[in-house]
């Protein structure tokens, strides 16, 4: 079977996997539950917690150890340390080395879209990473379906470790998908589509701005919340979704909360753009 066909093929098994759990859940703030305990390796990789406090929730998402002297190596240049195994071993190894800063702007943009519908939404996350949008869907609106993909396995792997540490049982399940071989039925059947940090890549981001842009059209068209702090595939994106829509598409500043820093350089980051389009 082709490549992309076994990506295909195990995404719609997720989702159809995901659909036969479904739990109603009322859009309600939570007392502060215990602190999700981190393990310290998933699938032979040693992990660290990433954690952030939403409506009296502790989320607790899981990434690559950044710790040099993890396993006695003492240094993350060591080709057996995770940070370095990621760049070797991964072809897109970033989502499985943070927390990026457009994450907590789609939490935002998700909790709006929850108060608007008057009840969680059902979401799926393209490009998840280490899954935060996914994980606050999941345990603090507890949406009654969230799936969430990535090209990679290993940050999915992170993403179920992270989601089994907090309580609740709405439907959740991951997925390895490609953006560039989904077509639209793929993302069809949710309220809400989100796309956190994704255009770093400008082939990636015609491919994303061409998928989203032709789910615009027609009944049934999911929200999108697509966040980007200035990547550079952001125009390619926004030419390719006003292509395929017809829109007018653009990005507006949202700021995110403070000490947010790009994982690529520890840049802080203040504000993040996120997709409006009319």
């Amino acid at each position: 079977m082709p490549h992309s066909a076994r990506r295909r093929a195990h995404f719609t098994w997720a989702l159809a996997a995901a659909a036969l759990v479904t739990q109603s859940a009322a859009y309600t703030a939570t007392a502060t539950r215990p602190t999700p305990l981190a393990p310290d390796y998933v699938d032979g990789w040693a992990v660290t917690p990433k954690r952030s406090t939403w409506q009296g929730r502790e989320l607790m998402c899981l990434v690559v150890s950044d710790d040099p002297s993890v396993d006695n190596l003492h240094s993350v240049a060591h080709p057996d340390h995770p940070r370095y195994r990621a760049f070797e071993e991964l072809e897109d190894p970033h989502g499985a080395l943070g927390v990026w800063p457009s994450a907590y702007a789609a939490c935002a943009a998700l909790e709006r879209i929850a108060s608007q519908l008057k009840r969680p939404p059902t979401v799926l996350e393209l490009g998840c990473g280490a899954g935060l949008p996914s994980l606050y869907s999941s345990v603090v609106l507890e949406s009654p379906r969230v799936v969430a993909t990535d090209v990679e396995a290993v940050p999915l792997a992170f993403l179920e470790a992270a989601r089994s540490a907090h309580d609740g049982e709405g439907a959740f399940a991951t997925a390895v998908l490609d953006v560039t071989y989904a077509a639209v039925d793929d993302i069809r059947g949710f309220d809400v589509v989100v796309c956190a940090d994704m255009l770093y890549n400008t082939d990636v981001a015609t491919s994303l701005g061409a998928l989203l842009g032709a789910a615009a059209c027609g009944a049934g068209a999911p929200e999108f919340v697509v966040c980007d702090p200035g990547r550079r595939g952001r125009d390619h994106f926004l030419d390719a979704f006003g292509a395929a829509s017809g829109l007018s598409p653009m990005f507006v500043d949202q700021a995110v909360p403070d000490g947010c820093v790009d994982v690529f350089d520890g840049t802080p980051i203040g504000a993040v753009g996120v997709l409006a389009a009319r």
